[in-house]
């Protein structure tokens, strides 16, 4: 009896630490294409973005779709692996056939990319100065012109009358300046008077004169600016099937899982024809092995069927150096030769 409350306590604690297992998925592009992430047909950003974090996935073998907010750029669907307890890093990026492709980049631990810094606080008021009633302001300016020494300077005298509510006080200033051969000389004069009838109306009066004198100083010349520096971009380490060292097609082929899945729907076709345009569909946005190829090609009867697959899944396989395994699924030698002219080809 012992042993038996024992071993049902174990196992609720395996199921419980399994059931908490998850992974976070971290999406961005390279080109800065907005996008808008769909895993295992859950929604995981509401508005197009160029980066999603998606955390809680339970599944290590998730199927991801990308939807580009820009129209002109195909949507496209791919799977991977990605075993569960850490933060995976995927880029999306073009290969050099122009496909979209996801090229993992990185792992981290759980919640790194999820952390973000608190928001700052807000003002919760703000109270705006009482803004000043002026009277319609009334000016006059003065502009003179005298030549010393073949140098003009140029002198403007300008007052401005206006009537503002409140008190104030008179201010002098005077400002000297010099640069490049520019000599500039101002005054400003500020002469404040307060009424004594209602004790809010006064008069302020501003003159402002600007002597400019200028001179036949050599341009200065402009810096060039400084020479961009490149900065080298590291290559982001692409998937490579375990135990393989041959060229790559296809970016990331299906998981064992979903080609189940897609085998099934093809096997479950009653014509040949029928099974033919099923396979091409799940090829469209999928990428294969060559056993996967060639075990979609047994589903076929007819040796015709078998080399148009072969032809059509060329360009959709990871491991294209193993396609010569494919010769094997041949009744006849002349279908061989056919897939060998095909190859050569390529």
């Amino acid at each position: 009896m012992k042993h038996t409350v024992t071993l049902a306590i174990a196992t609720l604690f395996a199921l419980g630490t399994v059931q908490a297992q998850t992974s976070d998925l971290v999406f961005f592009t390279d080109d800065g294409a907005k996008f808008t992430l769909v895993i295992d047909g859950d929604v995981k950003n509401a508005e197009p973005a160029t980066r999603v974090v998606a955390t809680g996935i339970r599944n290590e073998s998730p199927i991801v779709m990308v939807r580009f907010a820009d129209a002109t750029i195909p949507q496209f669907r791919k799977s991977g692996y990605f075993p569960l307890g850490m933060e995976y890093t995927v880029m999306i990026t073009t290969n050099k056939k122009g496909e979209r492709v996801l090229r993992p980049t990185g792992e981290a631990e759980l919640g790194t990319a999820a952390k973000a810094e608190p928001e700052k606080p807000k003002p919760s008021t703000f109270v705006e100065d009482t803004p000043v009633q002026v009277q319609p302001a009334s000016t006059t300016g003065v502009t003179q012109t005298i030549n010393v020494g073949g140098v003009d300077q140029v002198t403007t005298v300008v007052v401005v009358e206006e009537e503002p509510v409140g008190g104030g006080s008179g201010e002098n200033l005077n400002i000297n300046m010099g640069v490049n051969g520019v000599g500039i000389n101002m005054t400003v004069k500020v002469d404040e008077g307060m009424g004594t009838n209602t004790g809010t109306a006064r008069t302020t009066t501003t003159r402002t004169t600007t002597t400019t004198t200028t001179t036949n100083a050599k341009p200065q010349p402009t810096p060039a600016p400084p020479a961009p520096v490149a900065v080298p971009v590291k290559e982001p380490e692409v998937y490579r099937m375990p135990g393989y060292s041959g060229p790559v097609g296809c970016g990331m082929p299906m998981t064992t899982a979903e080609f189940a899945d897609a085998q099934k729907s093809i096997e479950s076709k009653s014509f040949e024809e029928t099974k033919m345009t099923m396979a091409k569909q799940i090829g469209r946005d999928r990428c294969f092995t060559v056993d996967q190829v060639k075990s979609i090609m047994s589903t076929f009867s007819f040796e015709d069927s078998k080399i148009e697959f072969a032809k059509y899944a060329y360009d959709r396989t990871h491991d294209i150096g193993n396609y010569y395994k494919l010769k094997d699924a041949f009744t006849f030698e002349s279908s061989v030769d056919d897939l060998n002219k095909f190859l050569e080809g390529k």
